[in-house]
């Protein structure tokens, strides 16, 4: 029994179900090189069928959201910074007039339909796929974002899942209750308040790409000073509370708040607006999430939807004395809706069929493309490598890759299945000593053309844990979704991998289990050099998607200051 869940809209995606548990889940970006791609992730699916060796006509039913449907526009990125920084004077006009005034917006927004109607966009599909109309099935945004944690929620206790975005279905934020088998809807806020716009387009302000770069306003947040932020904080508080239903409501709406940092935000330093409206996200939230568990007595919660993909504010929600149990969506923006939509078409399928619903954990990320030596050796050849490359198949390179670590070496690594999801977790990684702070200027001059204030991250043993992350609640912290607080053990042996001015830590723990040969280069890393941990971040250039192919691999050193890549079993370092 085999399900597809799609998200066709920015960070178009595919997952793959079988008998409740997914085998396979892949974004476009990763394929056609197009940061954030948005549209029908058409070579998501053929790799996908062609992994498990079948066809569409297997598949019981495909199922998707009704956000925004956009099939054949690649670079929403683009077009949506656009839309903001290029405006046509008719149209900059009556924005600021929906700004001034924005009880008459709410006239005029109410009298225009948002969302593609949903019997067409199945035709559509249909036509696209030639896979019959009568098993697509399309559900709300904000449904997709809520089911998609609940593969890893208990069976047999409530859990409150909240979801928060820029913007989906006409909503950006909705509270619900599962209970292992149902779901109950019991807030929903209006896309007009949201928290997740209001971000995006201080993203914009601050120069930046909206839906790509707004973790870089979180990075850059806490070198505000808290006495600078708090001169201009009750200027945001203004713009959005929540009322006595638990929904946001705001001052205006926020797709037009470019008009509130322009006006009210001007000859104001940028790193105080990052700090202030960082600041809010977690003050909103934390509070949003107070009154929901006050109010339902539920005190496990899980958290989906873009907004949550801040790590910082993560971290607030989690150290909440109410939350007793927390579960972050990984990579928990627009590409994990997918992944809900698969398990609402495994629920529907079970219902239908009078089946018990027996979904299986999502256990590890690693659910994409893998390459072998054989295609390895044949790219070496094709593109005549050794020319410009020595080239060594190693018996142990996992060894090989821990030596170089440990003296000091930046080592690319493109091996095993790639990782789903925002997040490099070793197997298309660049990796280094985690001592070193020379490191960071290193990968950022010379490699990844990263923002100076940017922090990377560490991949820690799990045995090593307790040593390096203060962690009392016991949160799993396998995926890179939230950051802690760091030991003095951490800030002596990991302090290139970490938020050089709050020292808090986003870890990736890794586990023998299911990742064998990442954990045995940390671990022999670990034997080296006495640490328990090594710096990881993504295997990409600036502005391009993580790789995915050896040949992305390759073409990531050729256009970098790069040396080392371990690729499968083979040693590439470039020629001086």
């Amino acid at each position: 029994m085999y399900i597809l869940g799609l998200n066709i809209g920015h960070s178009a995606t595919a997952c793959l179900l079988k008998d409740g548990k997914i085998i396979g889940c892949v974004s476009e970006e990763r394929f056609s090189r197009i940061k954030n791609h948005a549209g029908l992730p058409k070579k998501s699916i053929d790799y996908l069928l062609k992994e498990e060796g079948i066809t569409l006509a297997d598949i019981n039913s495909i199922v998707l959201d009704d956000h925004y449907p956009i099939l054949d526009n690649p670079d929403y990125g683009k077009v949506h910074h656009e839309s903001y920084t290029k405006k046509s004077r008719l149209k900059h006009i009556s924005f600021k007039v929906a700004y001034k005034y924005p009880n008459l917006y709410k006239k005029y927004k109410s009298l225009r339909g948002a969302t593609k109607d949903k019997d067409i966009l199945k035709q559509e599909l249909s036509e696209i796929l030639n896979y019959p109309k009568e098993k697509i099935k399309v559900i709300d945004h904000h449904y997709a974002h809520s089911l998609s944690p609940c593969f890893n929620l208990p069976k047999n206790e409530k859990t409150l899942i909240f979801t928060l975005d820029g913007e989906g279905s006409e909503s950006c934020a909705t509270i619900n209750i599962f209970d292992g088998k149902n779901m109950e809807t019991i807030a929903r806020s209006n896309k007009i308040a949201s928290v997740g716009n209001l971000y995006g387009i201080a993203t914009i302000i601050l120069g930046m790409k909206p839906l790509q770069h707004e973790f870089k306003v979180m990075g850059l947040a806490p070198y505000a000073k808290e006495e600078s932020v708090n001169k201009i904080y009750n200027k945001f508080k203004e713009l959005i509370w929540i009322d006595e239903n638990l929904n946001f409501q705001s001052k205006f709406s926020m797709a037009f708040s470019d008009y509130f940092f322009k006006e009210e935000m001007k000859f104001v330093r940028f790193d105080n607006i990052a700090g202030a409206v960082q600041k809010l996200v977690e003050e909103l939230s934390t509070e949003w999430i107070r009154r929901a568990i006050e109010k339902t007595g539920i005190h496990n919660i899980a958290l989906s939807g873009g907004v949550f993909m801040n790590v910082k504010a993560n971290q607030k929600i989690s150290e909440m004395p109410e939350v007793h149990k927390i579960f972050v969506m990984p990579s928990s923006g627009d590409e994990s809706n997918a992944i809900g939509c698969s398990f609402f078409g495994y629920q529907l399928y079970c219902k239908e069929n009078i089946k018990e619903l027996n979904v299986k954990p999502i256990e590890d990320l690693y659910l994409g493309p893998s390459y072998d030596d054989k295609y390895i050796e044949k790219m070496i050849q094709e593109k005549n490598l050794k020319e410009r490359y020595e080239i060594k198949k190693v018996k142990n390179i996992n060894q090989e890759v821990a030596k170089l670590l440990s003296q000091g070496y930046i080592v690319a690594r493109s091996s095993g299945k790639s990782e789903w999801g925002a997040r490099a977790l070793g197997n298309r990684s660049i990796l280094a000593n985690p001592k070193n702070k020379e490191t960071i200027k290193v990968i950022n001059e010379l490699i990844k053309d990263r923002d100076f204030w940017m922090p990377f991250t560490p991949s820690i043993l799990d045995k090593f844990e307790k040593i390096y992350i203060k962690n009392p609640k016991k949160i799993s912290a396998p995926y890179m979704v939230i950051t802690f607080n760091s030991t003095e053990k951490a800030q002596n042996d990991l302090p290139a991998a970490m938020h050089p001015y709050d020292l808090t830590v986003r870890p990736q723990v890794v586990t023998k289990k299911y990742n064998k040969d990442y954990y045995e280069i940390i671990e022999k890393f670990q034997k080296l050099t006495g640490i328990g941990g090594i710096l990881n971040t993504s295997f990409n250039l600036h502005g391009e998607p993580n790789v995915l192919t050896p040949e992305d691999a390759i073409h990531t050193v050729d256009n970098s200051g790069l040396r080392y890549l371990a690729c499968g079993n083979y040693l590439f370092k470039k020629k001086d």
